[in-house]
């Protein structure tokens, strides 16, 4: 049990602040993997079947509709597919996060059970020095973690879902005319 308590007590901090690191570079750069897959989904959604030709005669730029170039739902869900993939890897990085407070009190607690068995005032000090850091630590992780979540990925999904409810909701009214009319 000692050798446990002096490993989170010589480690606890590191420990917190190396897997906050790569806690939040995974958030990052999922982060950005999530953005270019909006970016995908939304010019998908906005893509009207234009093609441009220059009107041999007035030298002007023409618009014409293009049917060869149709975007149909498998094509859109094709990619949603893909933006749901690099939402599960979002899930477990945000359930990483809880993990920072619990290391932090894990650090607290191996700093007062070594400061009940501390003999003199130094090594007391140095016991409670390791709660109050790994606490600090921890919350610290923890809550900048949860801002950038919220702030970055998780505004970027929200975006995403909004824009594929409103897909799902034309689809379904297309449906809905087309069953119509064939009644």
């Amino acid at each position: 049990m000692n050798f446990l308590l002096q490993l989170i007590s010589n480690y606890g901090v590191e420990t917190i602040i190396v897997i906050g690191v790569i806690t939040f570079g995974g958030l990052f750069l999922n982060g950005q993997a999530l953005s270019t897959q909006k970016g995908r989904i939304k010019d998908v959604l906005e893509r009207k079947n234009k093609k441009y030709n220059v009107n041999s005669n007035s030298k002007e730029i023409e618009e014409t509709d293009d049917e060869s170039v149709s975007i149909t739902p498998d094509t859109i869900r094709k990619y949603e597919t893909g933006f749901n993939k690099k939402c599960s890897i979002h899930s477990v990085l945000v359930q990483i996060i809880p993990i920072f407070p619990l290391l932090g009190i894990l650090g607290t607690v191996a700093g007062l059970m070594l400061q009940i068995q501390s003999s003199d005032i130094e090594s007391m000090l140095a016991s409670l020095d390791v709660a109050l850091t790994t606490t600090l630590v921890g919350l610290i992780f923890a809550i900048a973690l949860k801002f950038f979540d919220a702030l970055f990925p998780s505004r970027i999904i929200y975006d995403v879902e909004v824009m594929m409810d409103d897909f799902d909701k034309k689809i379904n009214i297309a449906e809905m005319f087309e069953n119509f009319k064939d009644k």
